[in-house]
């Protein structure tokens, strides 16, 4: 399998570098389109992609968005 990283991957918790890199791995040593999935669906069980990444299949490709902290402000009203 080819892997493309197209951007940068932020680490906003110690889990993500370590995870990140598994992932990479396991997409590597994938043979086929099915173990891939298998794969993915048992890594997503054991770790906590689903907080940190978005992800699935696209009719040729396997897709891994990462989701980024987005600290939300809190809105205050005056009366």
């Amino acid at each position: 399998m080819e892997v493309r990283i197209e951007s940068m991957v932020c680490l906003w918790d110690d889990k993500i570098p370590t995870m990140f890199i598994e992932f990479v791995n396991l997409l590597t040593l994938a043979t086929s389109e099915g173990q891939l999935r298998r794969s993915v669906k048992d890594f997503a069980e054991k770790h906590e992609l689903d907080r940190f990444f978005l992800y699935g299949f696209g009719s040729h490709h396997f897709y891994l968005y990462h989701k980024k902290n987005k600290i939300k402000s809190k809105q205050y009203s005056f009366l």
